[in-house]
């Protein structure tokens, strides 16, 4: 009896045409608004299956991994969150293996692999996101994929690109340089080591080898940021401008992960921009706020947290810091109810303290940043 062939729910290659006019459209239009260098075609092999990694500071790095591999490649991209019109219609167009981040995506992570178990060539960015330059940790799921996949890695670095679109669309055409480094052996689980540890090294080597292709000054490589940390003032005043003071039981108790959240742009914006929720106070709380407006901020974002997106803090900053920013804006609710209840005026005065590599210098920032088009 014949052998039966396995069925795969995402065939490799799939729409061909579509994705070859993409191509040629998306090289045409790359090649129009950016000066563009690719550095290393030499080292694209001819190894089938392939995981192709690269880093992720802005939208154009998947658009440039599909356009200008030498053979169409399947991509893996978050799922869990609406995008920006213009990258939504890029993807709806061209399809790509959804995955929800945070939690581990079975069904994905299945998909993934059996794009690799077709012998196919797959795209994939383990940092996964934008919101901590240079120093985001590597995901396992490249080498999980590397390993049950025998697929091996090859790390493809890109430089400018973090705002990029938006610059090139004010007719600034920025330099973009995308490098293509050696190949790196598929993961192989040694003898005698934990299988968490070994993937996680994996992860780090391959992310690794994706940034000794950078120049030493990239974001990914090198944050301006040095010595981060965070502050947090609250004043109160009654009715006739007396001061008041916080309760010791209404205290907030997590002031570095509270404020580390209201002093992530990138993240405020996803409430306000992607998920169009009225949370726009908490991103100016210098304009002073009333407790009620604060509290009602505060509530939205929780109940999001709490309801359909679970994992968004837990991807972006791990278990533990989601978990404490998450107590920390519990802690600010109950503040602001608290004073809004007895009538008080309350002022939140959020405080991110740092050290500039750049200008070499300490810098204060109290009023929080606007959120910058990234794409």
């Amino acid at each position: 009896m014949a052998q039966k062939t396995k069925e795969y729910s995402v065939p490799y290659p799939r729409r061909r045409f579509v994705r070859t006019i993409m191509r040629i459209v998306m090289r045409i239009l790359a090649r129009s608004l950016f000066r563009l260098r690719i550095v290393g075609r030499e080292n694209f092999p001819e190894d089938r299956p392939l995981l192709l990694v690269g880093n992720h500071l802005g939208a154009v790095e998947a658009v440039l991994l599909a356009a200008f591999s030498p053979w169409q490649i399947e991509m893996l991209g978050a799922g869990d969150l609406p995008k920006e019109p213009i990258v939504e219609l890029v993807e709806g167009l061209y399809w790509y293996i959804s995955i929800n981040r945070g939690a581990v995506d079975r069904p994905a992570l299945r998909k993934a692999l059996g794009i690799l178990e077709q012998d196919g060539r797959l795209g994939i960015f383990p940092e996964g996101g934008t919101w901590e330059p240079g120093e985001m940790r590597a995901q396992t799921g490249v080498s999980w994929l590397s390993y049950r996949g025998k697929a091996p890695v090859l790390p493809v670095a890109f430089s400018g690109t973090f705002g990029a679109l938006d610059k090139a669309l004010k007719f600034k055409r920025p330099t973009i340089t995308m490098t293509i480094g050696e190949l790196i052996p598929a993961a192989e689980l040694p003898d005698k080591k934990a299988r968490k540890q070994y993937l996680q090294e994996y992860a780090n080597h391959v992310m690794g080898a994706v940034r000794d292709l950078l120049p030493p000054d990239d974001p990914a490589v090198r944050s301006d940021v040095q010595d981060e940390c965070f502050e947090l003032e609250i004043n109160l005043r009654d009715q006739d401008g007396d001061p008041r003071s916080v309760p010791q039981d209404l205290e907030i108790q997590h002031i570095e992960s509270l404020v580390k959240f209201l002093h992530r742009p990138a993240i405020l914006a996803i409430f306000s921009d992607d998920l169009e929720l009225p949370v726009e106070t908490l991103q100016n709380l210098h304009e002073s706020p009333s407790a009620s407006e604060v509290a009602e901020a505060l509530g939205i974002v929780l109940e999001t947290l709490a309801t359909d997106y679970p994992y968004l803090l837990v991807y972006r900053f791990g278990p533990q810091q989601a978990e404490k920013m998450k107590h920390g804006l519990m802690e600010l609710l109950a503040l602001a109810e608290w004073a809004d209840e007895e009538g008080l005026d309350l002022k939140i005065i959020p405080i991110r303290r740092y050290y500039s590599r750049e200008t070499e210098e300490e810098v204060v920032q109290i009023e929080q940043e606007a959120y910058g088009a990234w794409i």
